[in-house]
């Protein structure tokens, strides 16, 4: 086998394209070597030629395992790959090819193959493969770039450096993206333009593309200036914001760099050249920038930020200010840090005295330069003093407060250059303003004869220190010098003038506000001197006015014009327009006081007190000394109802301004309103000191509210139950009515309190001799002239009495119905003043009218024989016709002509009143309630239920509607007594009628259903003492007061009310059957008072013997027996019997009285009558036990067992609870102990057995603790415990004090013990004579 003869016949064939014959040939070479590398690439090569795909890979693959260093293979798979477009395995084949050549140094075959592997990864658009390959074979910086670089058609580096820079740049914007996205969430972020700029700046910091930059530059040609200068461009982007980010080593070279390209390229197409070259300027004013550059800016690039600002900055200094802001404006919105933009902003903002705001800027505008300080390393210094000057001067004219401010600013630039003029300038007017004058000298002085000779600033504020501290021809030496320098300023001309002015040269001070004001016709202090010049001078209020006018118009902050203008106006009566100042004042100007305090009280006069509280609080944040201001804030605070903040506000003015008039009296008015009556009299008394000591005696405002107050604290005394304050605070308004009246007798309040206090008297008759009637006396006389009827009004009952009133010598002797009906007849005349003062005002005369005609209602109740009711009407309807739609008027005609309940014309025209009263003021339970009264009379008593419902409903606090629901109630025979008893709890009313049937109902109740409960009885009792003081001929009133303090065991103090209810029915003929049953109940309480002669005195009334009845007789009977007349008393009690012969359980009473007496007698047969008529009622009722009890008792006393055993039995037959009913006092255990004690054995077990039947009883307790006390039981120290625990669960007195008692004589060995609880005896019932020996028994 010749192996090389079949390689060339393989090579051969496949030379002539016979790839079979090549195959052949290949396979029988391999046959015998089967690892002939050259075999295998032929085969491979053949195969390829037959499109046998497969064995051709694997042919070239088999040579390539054989012998991977001969390229032969290598390139024949390539090209196998290549043909079948296979760019995977291509690459991939080519990537393993690369490094053989480079090892073998073969720099075209390395060309070719990264060539083809560019073609792959083009046609793949893998551009990260792509652009990795270039970067790594085909840039100078790669190892391998000298094999290849002298071969051709090699991809351009340009090209290359493009293609990178525009994948890095993408990159970074990707990862600047993701990470302001990611720091935009976090607290105090930043704007997001702030947060892409610190971004920028971090990521570019760490970037290399300015290399990358500079190396294209490099490869471009000289000739492309177009290219060249978009590349430095980019360059110039990335170098300003690499600035902010890299360390501060390297920011000096990054803004070298930043600089010199902006210089080369500040006529290309973009404008942030221009901006770097201009904003990067060490200037301290806007006119030091280069302002060629700025108007190249504003030519080329017209809509940039910058641009606008200096067209914003031209535009002011051509004076259209207005554009200029909106160019400033625009300009800051689209350049925020544009130094240039705050260094103009704030200056012209100061230069236009809007200082807040240039302090805002120029604050903004030193943190600008410190942010660039921190990001470029560049250090504006000058700026940076610029606005820190501007800053300072802006703090030292927005308010003195910050001055501290502007000083320590100061301060600072003057460290850093001590020589700083406009900081010593500063630093000088604030020592003025300090008042200063030394120092503020030293510093201008400086100024003047060191740094700056023809400073004329400096010279005319010297002038004006020699103002201040008086030194007058230096001031206008100074002042003058200034002048000389600046003729064309103003201000130096008026500041001469206000030199003349305080020297009180008014002319030259003219001459020279003239010329002020002629050099600069909008200089407003001149025209405000002027002003003050022909107000003051010359007297012409007109220039005056039209000076202060011009001033305020050329300047509206100039407060000083304002205020004198204001004045004008308001005496002008132009309020509209002097508001119109105040606010435009307070707008501008909020720390000027006066004109919040002006606009305080204009507010007030419109009634928007709200809105005057505040402009009050504002002026008083500028001087809290301000004493008109807090008399306005208080009034304020009273008028809009918040009256403890008004006190507060008056008295610190009272504080400031202790002899105002004003404030004390406003004050008193303050406390009369919030109830504190007795500090408003001392208030209003205090002020009409001060009127007196300031020569205004009888000060009318105070007079009046004193008058007031005291009417008010008479109202309220009545309330409290005092009527003998109430009676005396009445005369002391007639004497401070008096007092007024004699200053000034038409001021209507003073008639109106004098009618108010006389009618006041209607509710304390009883004090109605108390009254001044002196004072009454010489008022009327002050305005009679004799003439007591200034109305003329037909059947005036009044001027009768006045007539016979004022001819009295000695008015002392009034008394009773006669002085109430002249105190009346006052009233009457009070309110005919009134109403001819008034002159019958359709507005004010309607309440007096009103009132009048309450007073003849009052007095036709008094004496119903006259024609007041009709003259009441008369009143009441002229009232109406004058206020026809006043609900109270209505309402006071239907009480009127309702009082006549026999006249049926008079209750269909109380219907009518109490129906449009409601219609007037739906709102009321008033007009309800008296309907529903009016229902009642009519005896319509479920519309009177419902009217009262209504009302409830209105007003649940209104009184007269539960007590009108209750009478309801009682007269449908329903229980009234929970609403008498709800209407006496709830009783807060001013209603004195309601209040006193609402008592008497109470009481009622107490007396029906509260018969054991003493707290009940004495709230009773203390409320029908009122209504009796009141009220002292409600002869039912006292009866029920009797029976209840009866019930209390107050005998004396009963027999006393039922004395007055006898005097009260003895002068109504017609109320005979009513006296009886009263001195029934007088004798009564009598018997039980122990005034026994007095009680038999009852049964008679003065000559004539009264009709007695059973109780009368019963009464007498008693007092007889204990008076030992038993003759007598036996009469009475026969009598008795005989009249109660229909009566049989009063007739069981009487025979146990009667057979008492009997058996009193001591006769044999007396006594047989007595237990006969006794055993005669057991037969009749075997439970009747005070017959038992009797026959018991008399079998005692007889030493008659057989009686007393039969007596005892019947006593043990009766039922548990019947004898618990019958057997109050607990008699019958009473009984049986006192048996078995007669019989010596078992009296204890007798008392112990009803302690077991009735363990709560007190009485029961108390008896067995004596027993066991008596016969010293040795468990009487336990017993007497228990009764004295029982003991506290009673309300009776008597029994807690002999439970203390009898405690204190079980426990005699323990001293101290039994002194304690002999001492609670007497406490707990002082009157009981045991109580007394029990602790003098202890002691001794």
């Amino acid at each position: 086998m010749n192996s090389k003869a079949d390689l060339k016949a393989a090579r051969e064939a496949i030379g002539k394209k016979e790839f079979n014959e090549a195959v052949k040939a290949c396979k029988r070479v391999l046959l015998w070597e089967g690892e002939n590398y050259n075999a295998w690439v032929f085969l491979g090569v053949a195969y390829t030629g037959l499109e046998n795909d497969e064995e051709a890979e694997e042919a070239y693959k088999r040579a390539i395992e054989i012998n991977p260093e001969t390229m032969l293979a290598w390139h024949g798979l390539v090209s196998f790959y290549e043909k079948r477009n296979k760019q995977d395995l291509l690459a991939k084949t080519i990537n393993q090819l690369i490094p053989r050549l480079i090892e073998n140094g073969d720099g075209a075959k390395l060309a070719d193959y990264l060539k083809k592997l560019l073609k792959v990864y083009k046609d793949q658009q893998d551009d990260e493969r792509y652009l990795e390959l270039l970067k790594s074979y085909f840039l100078p910086m790669s190892p391998h770039y000298n094999l290849i670089k002298d071969q051709p058609d090699l991809p351009p580096q340009l090209q290359i450096w493009k293609m990178i820079i525009t994948k890095m740049e993408k990159e970074q914007e990707q990862q600047i993206q993701q990470e302001v996205n990611s720091r935009r969430f976090r607290v105090n972020a930043g704007t997001p333009a702030q947060i892409l700029q610190v971004v920028e700046g971090s990521v570019y910091a760490l970037s290399k593309l300015d290399r990358m930059y500079e190396n294209v530059l490099e490869l471009l040609d000289s000739d492309n200036e177009a290219e060249r200068e978009t590349w430095e461009l980019k360059l110039l982007h990335f170098y300003s914001k690499k600035l902010l980010g890299v360390d501060k080593d390297h920011k000096s070279e990054i803004y070298e760099k930043v600089m010199s390209l902006a210089i080369r390229l500040k006529y290309a197409e973009d404008s942030l050249p221009l901006q770097l070259l201009i904003e990067f300027n060490n200037v301290g004013s806007p006119d030091e920038y280069d302002w060629e550059l700025l108007n190249e800016l504003i030519e080329r690039f017209p809509e940039n930020g910058l641009s606008k600002l200096a067209k914003g900055y031209k535009l002011y200094q051509a004076d259209n200010v207005d554009e200029a802001f909106n160019y400033f404006s625009e300009g800051l919105e689209s350049t925020p840090d544009s130094l240039f933009g705050y260094l103009c902003v704030s200056w012209i903002y100061y230069k236009s005295k809007e200082y807040e705001t240039g302090l805002e800027y120029a604050t903004r505008g030193r943190d600008l330069v410190r942010k660039i300080k921190i990001e470029s390393g560049f250090s504006m210094t000058k700026a940076w003093v610029s606005l820190e000057i501007c800053m300072a001067h802006c703090y030292r004219l927005i308010d003195k407060k910050y001055h501290g401010d502007a000083l320590t600013l100061y301060k600072q630039i003057l460290q850093r250059d001590p020589n700083q003029i406009e900081a010593l300038e500063g630093t000088g007017l604030i020592l003025m303003e300090e008042r200063r004058w030394d120092e503020a000298m030293e510093r201008l002085k400086l100024i003047v004869e060191k740094l700056d000779p023809q400073n004329h600033k400096a010279i005319v504020e010297l002038g004006w220190i020699c103002h201040e501290k008086k030194d007058y021809e230096q001031a206008i030496e100074y002042t003058t010098k200034a002048i000389e320098m600046a003729s064309n300023i103003a201000d130096y001309y008026y500041r001469l003038g206000r030199i003349y002015w305080s020297m009180e040269d008014a002319g030259n001070a003219f001459k020279y506000f003239m010329q002020a004001v002629k050099l600069d016709p909008y200089f407003a202090n001149g025209f405000t001197y002027l002003g003050h010049y022909y107000r003051e001078i010359k007297k012409d209020h007109g220039r005056a006015k039209k000076c202060y006018q011009k001033a305020y118009i050329l300047n509206p902050l100039d407060s000083d014009a304002a205020f004198h203008l204001s004045d004008y106006l308001i005496a002008e009566h132009k309020e509209d327009e002097a508001e119109a100042i105040f606010v435009r004042i307070t707008e501008s100007c909020p720390k000027i006081g006066w004109a919040w305090r002006r606009m305080g009280y204009s507010h007030m006069n419109i009634r928007s007190y709200n809105e005057a509280i505040v402009c009050f609080q504002k002026a008083l944040r500028t001087d809290t000394s301000d004493v008109r201001c807090w008399e306005g804030l208080a009034e304020s605070y009273s008028k809009a109802g918040r009256y403890v903040a008004s006190l507060k506000a008056f008295q610190r003015a009272t504080q400031l301004d202790p002899s105002s008039i004003h404030a004390h009296h406003e004050q008193a008015s303050v406390q009369q309103k919030v109830g504190l009556l007795d500090d408003a009299i001392l208030g209003f008394q205090k002020t009409l000191q001060l009127a007196e000591q300031q020569g205004k005696p009888n000060y009318i405002p105070s007079l009046v509210g004193l008058a007031e107050t005291y009417l008010e604290h008479a109202k309220e005394d009545f309330q409290a139950g005092f009527f003998g304050r109430s009676s005396d605070g009445c005369n002391y308004v007639f004497s401070t009515c008096f007092q007024g009246l004699e200053q000034d007798a038409t001021v209507l309040m003073f008639w109106k309190l004098v009618g108010d206090t006389c009618m006041f008297y209607r509710k304390i008759p009883q004090h109605v001799a108390q009254c001044n009637f002196e004072s009454l006396q010489m008022m009327i006389r002050i305005t009679s002239n004799d003439k007591v009827d200034p109305l003329k009004l037909n059947n005036d009952v009044t001027c009768h009495w006045l007539s016979e009133f004022l001819t009295l010598e000695n008015v002392d002797g009034l008394e009773g119905v006669a002085a109430l009906t002249v105190t009346f007849s006052c009233a009457a005349y009070a309110y005919k003043q009134a109403i001819m003062l008034s002159k019958n005002h359709q507005a004010i005369s309607p309440a007096y009218w009103h009132d009048l005609g309450f007073v003849y209602y009052q007095l036709g109740l008094l004496d119903p024989s006259t024609a007041s009711i009709e003259l009441a009407i008369r009143c009441i309807q002229v009232a109406l016709k004058l206020e026809p739609t006043d609900s109270m008027y209505w309402n006071t005609l239907g009480m009127i002509a309702m009082s006549q309940k026999n006249d049926t014309k008079l209750l269909k025209m109380a219907q009518y009143a109490f129906i449009k009263a409601m219609e007037f003021n739906n709102k009321s339970a008033i007009p309800w309630t008296n309907y529903g009264f009016l229902c009642l009379a009519c005896e319509d008593y479920e519309l009177a239920n419902q009217a009262f419902e209504m009302a409830h409903g209105l007003d649940p606090e209104w009184i007269s509607a539960w007590v009108g629901q209750a009478y309801a109630a009682s007269l449908w025979k329903t229980n009234a007594g929970d609403l008498f008893e709800h209407a006496f709890m709830a009783n807060g009313s001013s209603n004195a009628l309601a209040m006193m049937e609402a008592s008497y109902g109470y009481a009622d109740t107490v007396y029906q259903q509260y018969q054991d409960d003493n707290n009940a009885i004495i709230m009773a009792v203390f409320a029908l003492e009122k209504l009796t003081q009141k009220e002292r001929k409600d002869a039912v009133a006292l009866n029920l007061l009797g029976l209840l303090l009866e019930r209390l065991g107050q005998y004396e103090r009963a027999a006393e009310a039922f004395a007055s209810a006898i005097l009260a029915l003895e002068s109504r003929p017609e109320s005979e059957e009513q006296l009886v049953k009263v001195y029934a109940n007088l004798g009564r309480v009598l018997c039980a008072a122990g005034d026994f002669e007095g009680a038999i005195g009852t049964i008679a009334n003065s000559d004539e013997p009264i009709k007695l009845n059973v109780y009368s007789q019963l009464n007498a009977g008693i007092a007889y027996y204990f008076l030992d007349k038993l003759p007598e008393s036996l009469s009475m009690f026969e009598m008795a019997l005989n009249a109660t012969e229909n009566d049989i359980n009063l007739r069981q009473d009487v025979v146990v009285l009667l057979s008492k007496v009997l058996w009193a007698l001591g006769g044999e047969e007396q006594r047989s009558v007595a237990k006969d008529q006794l055993f005669s009622c057991i037969t009749e009722n075997p439970n009747y036990l005070p017959a038992i009890f009797s026959l018991c008792v008399m079998g005692m006393l007889e030493d008659d067992e057989t009686l007393t055993t039969a007596a005892l039995q019947e006593l043990a037959k009766v039922p548990v609870h019947v004898a618990y009913e019958s057997d109050k006092e607990q008699s019958i255990p009473w009984l049986f102990s006192k048996f078995y004690k007669l019989k010596n054995t078992g009296a204890m077990r007798a008392l112990i057995k009803s302690v077991h039947q009735t363990p709560w009883l007190g009485l029961v307790w108390s008896r067995l603790s004596k027993e066991m006390v008596v016969s010293n039981h040795p468990d009487k120290e336990i017993i007497t415990a228990s009764s004295l625990v029982m003991s506290r669960k009673s309300s009776v007195a008597r029994l807690q004090s002999e439970a203390y008692e009898y405690a204190a004589l079980a426990n005699h060995k323990d001293q101290a013990k039994s002194k304690k609880y002999a001492q609670r005896s007497i406490i707990m019932a002082p009157w009981r004579l045991n109580a007394w020996k029990t602790l003098n028994n202890v002691q001794s």
